[in-house]
C-alpha cells in the first residue's frame, strides 16, 4: 500500500534536511556554501516566524507549516525539525540494543505542562523577553548549539587524528585545524540539552516534543483539528500492539481504540508495521454542510473529528492570539526610529554588522550559533553574561580571538531570521559597529620608546594612522569618522594585558565615511621621452 510507504518518504526527506544542516553547523573549514545553512535554517518554524513578523524577509514558511499541519498533522516535527530528527536517531539506536521490548506504551497527555511552556514563551514575547525565551526553548536553536558547540570541536579533533593517516596514504586533502572549545559557561546549556534529549529519547521517545517544546505544543493544537488524521479501524484491528511498540509519542490508546493526534508526530511507523490495515489516514472533518437539512447529523464517535463551527472558532482564536502577541510585543518591530537609536558608545559587547545594534540583535537572535560556525576568523563567539542574562549565548565579536574580516559578510549570509541582515559587501564595509579609542599612555611607543604602528598597518579603512613622534618613532592617531569598529587594530596591538587601542560598541550601528585619497598625477613635460 502507498500509505505504508509514507514512513520511508518521511525518512528520506528528514535525511535531506538533517545531513546538510548539520554539515553547515559543524563546518570548520568553510567548505559548505552559506546558502545551504541559511535556507535549511530558514525553513525552521521559529526563525521563519521571526523573519516574517519583523519584516526581515518574505519567508512564508511558518504559515505553510501551519497550513500543512492543519491539513495532515505534525509533519514538520518528523521531517524538518533537526532536534526531532536527532531524537529519532537516538530512538533508532536504542532499538538496536533492545529489539524485543516495547519502545513506549500509551501515556496520558501532560496538558498542563505543555500549556505552561507554551504560554510562558508567548508571555515572554509579549513582555519583551522573547529573545531569551526562544533561546532556551526553540528546538532548532537548541540543536544548532549542540552541533556548533559540541559536535563541531569533536569533528575537528577527528580530522586532526586522521591527518597522519591520510598523509601516510599519500592523500593531501586533510590538514590540521585549531580545535576551539567554547568556555564552560557557554557549553553548560548545550551539554544539558543534549543529555536531556538523549535521556528522554531513550526512556520515553518523543517526550520532549510533547511536553517541553513550545513549537510541538502549538502545532499539536493545530494538528488536533487536522483534516486528515491517523485513526484506528476497529473492524480491522486485532489488538496485536505492534503499533504501540513503535509509537514514539505514546499517543496510541489501543484499549480505547483512539489516537491522540495532537501528540502524533506523523512518523508513520504505526502504519508501516500494521499487517491488517488497521491504522489508516482518514478525513476527519465532518461534512455537515453536505447533508440534507432534514437528516439529523450522526453522533461523532471519536474525539478527533470536529464540526465546521468548531474549526472556524479554533482558527479565529489562533489568529487573534498570534495577532495579539505580535501587537503587544514592544521589541518585535524595533527599528531605527526607536528611542534607543542614538549613535552613542555603549559598554555592551559589539554585535555583528547587519544586526543594527545591541537592542535589535538581542530581541531577534535565538543563539542558534550558525553564524559562529560560519565565521572564518572565529571572531564571533557566544556570550556568557557580557550582554547580561537576557543575552546569554548570543554571539558577540571577541577581538581577543580575532577581528572582523573587511572582505567578509559570511554571518549575514547564513543568518536565517534577520537578526543579522543580509548586506552587500560594499555596504558592510561602511557599517559602523563600534569605534576605536587610542590610549596613549599604554602604547609601547610611549612606555618603551619602541616603534610599532601595528594598529595602523592592519586598519582596512585607514582610520588609524601614524604621525612622527620623537626620533624615528611613529605614534598612532584615530580618525573616528573612518572607523568601522572591525577590531583589526585592537587584535594586532601587542600590549598586554590591556590593549593600547580598544574598540567600544555603538548602541546603534551607524555609517562610517570612506577615505578619499587624492589621485596620483604624472609630472607634465614637453618632451616626448622624459627619461
Amino acid at each position: 500500500m502507498l500509505v505504508r510507504r509514507l514512513k520511508w518518504f518521511r525518512i528520506a526527506v528528514a535525511l535531506l534536511v538533517f545531513i546538510p544542516l548539520t554539515a553547515a553547523l559543524v563546518d570548520f573549514r568553510g567548505s559548505v556554501p552559506p546558502q545551504v545553512g541559511r535556507w535549511l535554517a530558514g525553513i525552521q518554524f521559529i526563525p521563519s516566524s521571526i523573519s516574517l513578523v519583523t519584516g526581515a524577509g518574505l519567508s512564508l514558511t511558518a504559515i505553510i507549516i501551519l497550513l500543512v499541519t492543519l491539513g495532515a498533522g505534525r509533519i514538520y516535527c518528523s521531517t524538518l525539525c533537526p532536534l526531532g530528527i536527532l531524537q529519532d536517531i537516538v530512538i533508532r539506536v536504542r532499538g538496536w540494543f533492545n529489539k524485543n521490548s516495547a519502545l513506549t506504551r500509551y501515556a496520558p497527555t501532560q496538558t498542563s505542562l505543555r500549556q505552561t511552556f507554551l504560554w510562558a514563551t508567548i508571555g515572554a514575547v509579549i513582555l519583551g523577553g522573547g529573545g531569551f525565551a526562544l533561546t532556551l526553548l526553540d528546538p532548532y536553536s537548541n540543536f544548532g548549539r549542540i552541533a556548533a558547540d559540541i559536535f563541531r570541536p569533536f569533528v575537528a579533533m577527528l580530522n586532526n587524528q586522521l591527518v597522519s593517516v591520510a598523509e601516510a596514504l599519500g592523500w593531501r586533502g586533510l590538514y590540521r585545524v585549531d580545535v576551539m572549545w567554547a568556555v564552560i559557561g557557554v557549553l553548560a546549556l548545550p551539554v544539558f540539552a543534549l543529555v536531556l534529549i538523549v535521556t528522554l529519547s531513550f526512556w520515553r521517545g518523543r517526550l520532549f516534543c510533547n511536553t517541553v517544546c513550545p513549537v510541538g505544543t502549538l502545532l499539536g493544537m493545530v494538528s488536533k483539528r487536522a483534516a486528515f488524521q491517523i485513526n484506528i479501524d476497529q473492524s480491522a484491528c486485532r489488538k496485536c500492539a505492534r503499533c504501540v511498540r513503535v509509537c514514539k509519542s505514546q499517543c496510541i490508546d489501543l484499549r480505547a481504540g483512539q489516537i491522540d493526534f495532537s501528540r502524533c508526530i506523523a512518523c508513520y511507523d504505526c502504519m508501516a508495521v500494521c499487517e491488517d490495515s488497521g491504522i489508516n489516514y482518514e478525513f476527519a472533518w465532518t461534512q455537515t454542510l453536505s447533508r440534507a437539512p432534514s437528516t439529523p447529523a450522526p453522533e461523532i464517535a471519536t474525539s478527533n473529528k470536529v464540526t465546521n463551527r468548531e474549526r472556524r472558532t479554533f482558527l479565529a482564536k489562533t489568529l487573534v492570539g498570534i495577532s495579539g502577541a505580535v501587537a503587544l510585543s514592544p521589541n518585535v518591530f524595533a527599528d531605527e526610529g526607536d528611542a534607543e537609536s542614538e549613535y552613542q558608545r555603549s559598554s555592551t559587547p559589539i554585535t555583528p554588522p547587519g544586526s543594527r545594534g545591541v537592542k535589535e540583535f538581542l530581541d531577534r537572535c535565538t543563539a542558534c550559533h550558525l553564524c559562529v560556525s560560519a565565521c572564518p576568523t572565529s571572531v564571533l563567539q557566544p556570550a556568557t553574561l557580557e550582554y547580561g542574562l537576557l543575552g546569554f549565548l548570543k554571539p558577540h565579536l571577541d577581538f581577543s580571538r580575532s577581528f572582523c574580516n573587511f572582505e567578509c559578510r559570511r554571518c549575514s549570509e547564513v543568518c536565517p531570521n534577520g537578526a543579522i541582515r543580509l548586506l552587500d559587501l560594499a555596504t558592510k564595509q561602511t557599517i559602523k559597529i563600534g569605534e576605536a579609542e587610542f590610549i596613549r599612555e599604554l602604547c609601547v611607543v610611549i612606555t618603551n620608546g619602541t616603534d610599532c604602528a601595528a594598529c595602523s598597518e592592519h586598519c582596512p579603512t585607514k582610520a588609524v594612522f601614524t604621525k612622527p613622534h620623537g626620533e624615528n618613532l611613529r605614534l598612532p592617531e584615530v580618525n573616528a569618522e573612518l572607523c568601522i569598529g572591525c577590531g583589526a587594530c585592537e587584535h594586532s596591538c601587542p600590549v598586554k594585558p590591556k590593549k593600547a587601542i580598544v574598540v567600544t560598541a555603538w548602541r546603534k550601528h551607524g555609517v562610517a565615511k570612506k577615505l578619499i585619497e587624492p589621485k596620483a598625477t604624472l609630472p607634465k613635460s614637453s618632451a616626448d621621452f622624459p627619461f
